[in-house]
């Protein structure tokens, strides 16, 4: 790890941590997510005075699934941010020269400058975990759906940052970068989620193919929460976290049981996968100062990982595959 990016990871953390970026960025994570559920709670306590029944685990599920949608849409569109600058504006600021004339590789460049991101994104993450341990004091949340959440959570996070950073060095200018990250985000997210929609109201509002949706981040963090779901949508005129998952996972609004969801995010999570590597591949070489597309033994490497990848994913094709409705679990 110290020959791989120690040099690049180093300045990296000095830049970050210098001024109050940091703890803008921290006080935006964790005050977001504090408002977010002092809102649901106030929102499902207003049911009392409706008559409707509420119980302490179904509090502590709905603050779960808002919590985790929420805390999802900001990563989606933070994570690329963190990296947005990366590589252009080492170009911007001339640097990029001076390192050209040091031993750094393209590999310790993207490297460094990747685990940089992610160990701030990390830091983003850790800082909300005490918002999240209120779940747990009313109940109705498990373990395995907090795994669920954090895993998927952090695959984002990392899919996200090595789009920002491919962005960046693809363009090397960092506001055609972040034109460029950001257009192709809201058409993952706002594009499958609109086509899911549309085909759902003309096919009699049934659910739609799983396909469509799912490189959306949102939904495969909405299929992962349908486990930790209350059991009947108990409450009356007020949120209803059913309706929300529902028209995130299938396109199509629905208030009854969904216990017929697949796990999409089982097959999101081996997209994103599949994603990273290509895009870590791709800017190797874009961050490459000359002969960008020259074949090197960290192309032999890298091709050996993702054949052992693909390898793994077919071994394991009977557990994501039912995320797309082939197959069985």
């Amino acid at each position: 790890m110290k020959r791989l990016a120690m040099p690049i990871l180093f300045k990296e953390f000095a830049v970050q941590m210098r001024g109050s970026r940091v703890a803008l960025l921290l006080a935006i994570y964790v005050g977001l997510s504090s408002i977010t559920a002092r809102l649901l709670y106030g929102v499902l306590v207003s049911q009392l005075d409706r008559g409707a029944p509420l119980l302490s685990a179904q509090i502590g599920q709905v603050l779960f699934i808002g919590l985790s949608l929420g805390l999802q849409l900001l990563t989606i569109f933070l994570a690329p941010a963190l990296t947005l600058h990366a590589i252009s504006s080492e170009y911007e600021r001339g640097t990029a020269l001076i390192l050209q004339t040091t031993p750094i590789t393209p590999l310790q460049l993207v490297t460094g400058k990747l685990v940089a991101a992610l160990s701030l994104l990390l830091l983003l993450l850790l800082a909300v975990a005490p918002v999240f341990s209120v779940v747990f004091l009313f109940g109705g949340v498990t373990i395995a759906d907090l795994g669920r959440m954090g895993g998927l959570l952090l695959l984002t996070a990392f899919t996200g940052c090595m789009l920002g950073l491919c962005c960046s060095a693809a363009t090397r200018q960092t506001y055609s970068a972040t034109l460029l990250c950001y257009a192709l985000l809201v058409c993952l997210v706002g594009g499958t989620l609109l086509a899911a929609n549309i085909w759902s109201l003309l096919n009699a509002m049934r659910a739609a193919p799983a396909y469509y949706v799912v490189a959306n981040p949102l939904s495969a963090m909405a299929a992962a929460l349908v486990p930790a779901r209350p059991p009947t949508d108990a409450f009356v005129g007020g949120l209803r976290p059913l309706v929300l998952l529902s028209l995130l996972t299938r396109g199509a609004l629905e208030t009854g049981a969904l216990g017929g969801t697949l796990p999409l995010h089982r097959a999101t999570a081996v997209l994103y996968g599949a994603i990273s590597l290509v895009l870590f591949w791709f800017t190797l070489h874009l961050a490459a100062p000359r002969r960008r597309w020259r074949l090197t033994k960290v192309d032999a490497a890298l091709c050996m990982v993702l054949l052992g990848y693909l390898v793994l994913v077919y071994g394991a094709r009977e557990w994501w595959l039912v995320g797309l409705g082939i197959g069985g679990a």
